[in-house]
This record gives C-alpha cells, structure tokens and sequence, in this order.
C-alpha cells in the first residue's frame, strides 16, 4: 500500500517539470514577451512624439527590453 500511496502522491503534485505544469508557463511568457513588444512599440511611439530628436527603433529596443526584464524578474521569482 504504500508505494501506491507514493505513487499516487507523485501523480497528484504536477510542477514545472511536467507538460500540464510547463505548457501554461510557455504560453504565459509568449503572451508576455509578445506584450513586451507591443507595449514597447507604444512608449517608444509616445517618447518619440515627446522627443523627435530620438530614433524610433533605439527606443523601441530601449522599453522592450525593460518590458521583457520585469516579466523575466516576476516569472523567474516564480520558477525558483
């Protein structure tokens, strides 16, 4: 009885490492990356009507990549 007990256990605690507890967070962080893109775009547009003098691209990487850096800080605290 008890490695059935352990073995249903086993089954019942899916984490990160299984597909179900994996898939999940892969969609989470395309959806967030793809944010990431989306909302950067929107500042660099909004910081280059308030800066011209800036180049759209630079600005886009700019709050891209501070997007991208909060959703690996809050998905990381998560993972770890």
């Amino acid at each position: 009885m008890t490695s059935l007990a352990a073995a249903s256990d086993t089954v019942a605690r899916s984490g990160i490492g299984s597909v179900h507890g994996f898939l999940p967070w892969l969609i989470l962080t395309a959806g967030w990356t793809a944010g990431a893109f989306g909302g950067g775009a929107a500042l660099a547009w909004v910081y280059k009507r308030l800066h011209p003098h800036l180049a759209f691209y630079k600005l886009w990487a700019f709050w891209t990549m501070i997007l991208s850096g909060v959703a690996a800080v809050v998905l990381g605290l998560r993972l770890a």
